[in-house]
């Protein structure tokens, strides 16, 4: 046999060889085919819950953290220099309104005031004896009996007992304005906070002494940035806890908005007054407190969980076309609530979708609804 002739018969072995192998792959991807249309049938109709989507009224919800203060806080000083001759409070004490916090020696002033008040005296008598020969005089000249020159020299002398009176009366003024700093009374009824001073010192004027705090009214003290100071009214309600106090859910007020914000924080201080509480709530001053102010957003659509399809990174729900066949939409999600998710785009209110999707459902298939 010539050379050729080998070739053919070598290669007509080896096909025959091959081809058993070649009918088994071949019989195996038919059956694979027919098993994924099969899967996949677009005629087959499967029943589906459908429901229409709804939109509903979204609340915003942003908290702030604060500090508990008193409505009013007052820090007492003197206007005169003297020592400090009682001082028998103490941090915490309470105290009625009029009682005495701090007093002050005042043997200074009240010589000064004495001898004020003496020199009144003789002041007093030298205008009314003045006065009278003034009235005499007067008279005298409307009856040609007196000269033009002894009027006018009573009447100088009249201005000036007065003007030494008004005078003497200015000073005793300034005396007692300055004995009423010699005695620091309790403004309101209150505790004091806070002592910088002790029985003995030397009070300077505008030195702070004791620091007295209102009781029963407290108030909430809170920053808000500049893009969520428009949220805010005066008059708003808004909820307070103070975890300290183990309260809750607690009804505060908005009373005072300050307009000018911090220029380099961007932050605007608001006040928050809590309502009257007896000293059983525990409610201190310098505690912890967070404000939260729940407001009204723009409506949104909402989905259950069970409705999401999600393909890789994205996510998406079957909506039904015109001849009810699963169409895939691509959505954008939002913040989710429970069982609820939030979709910002990809579904309008009033558009139906599949609300509970499982792992047999493929784009195009016929589905029959319920």
């Amino acid at each position: 046999m010539n050379m050729p002739n080998k070739k053919i018969m070598s290669f007509i072995n080896s096909y025959s060889r091959m081809l058993p192998v070649l009918v088994i792959l071949l019989m195996l991807g038919i059956s694979c085919s027919s098993s994924e249309e099969t899967e996949i049938d677009p005629q087959e109709s499967v029943r589906v819950s459908v429901e229409k989507a709804k939109a509903r009224q979204a609340s915003n919800s942003y908290q702030y953290a604060g500090e508990v203060t008193s409505e009013r806080t007052v820090t007492l000083s003197t206007k005169v220099m003297g020592r400090v001759s009682q001082l028998d409070v103490e941090q915490g004490d309470y105290l009625q309104k009029g009682e005495v916090l701090v007093r002050i020696k005042d043997d200074n002033l009240q010589a000064q005031k004495n001898q004020v008040e003496a020199r009144m005296q003789e002041a007093k008598a030298g205008l009314k004896n003045t006065e009278t020969n003034y009235n005499r005089l007067k008279a005298l000249h409307e009856k040609e009996s007196a000269t033009q020159k002894e009027l006018d020299d009573i009447s100088t002398q009249y201005e000036m007992a007065k003007a030494k009176v008004n005078a003497l009366e200015g000073k005793l003024n300034e005396i007692n304005d300055m004995l009423n700093y010699t005695v620091l009374e309790a403004p309101f009824n209150g505790y004091v906070v806070d002592k910088r001073i002790s029985e003995g010192d030397m009070a300077a004027p505008g030195q702070p002494l004791v620091s007295f705090e209102q009781e029963g009214q407290m108030e909430v003290e809170i920053t808000v940035p500049e893009t969520q100071i428009s949220h805010f009214n005066r008059g708003d309600t808004v909820s307070v806890d103070i975890k300290a106090a183990g309260i809750q859910n607690l009804m505060g007020m908005v009373a005072a908005i300050n307009p000018s914000g911090n220029r380099g924080s961007r932050q605007f201080r608001l006040k928050v007054r809590l309502p009257e509480l007896d000293e059983e709530a525990g409610i201190k001053s310098g505690m912890f407190a967070r404000v939260t102010r729940n407001s009204k957003g723009e409506p949104v659509v909402t989905i259950p969980q069970s409705a999401i399809v999600e393909r890789g990174q994205l996510t998406g729900i079957y909506t039904l076309s015109s001849n009810n066949e699963l169409v895939l939409r691509w959505i954008r999600l939002g913040d989710s609530n429970g069982q609820n998710i939030e979709v910002l785009s990809g579904l309008a209110a009033g558009e139906q979708y599949v609300s509970n999707v499982d792992g047999t459902l493929r784009e195009g298939q016929k589905v029959s609804t319920q």
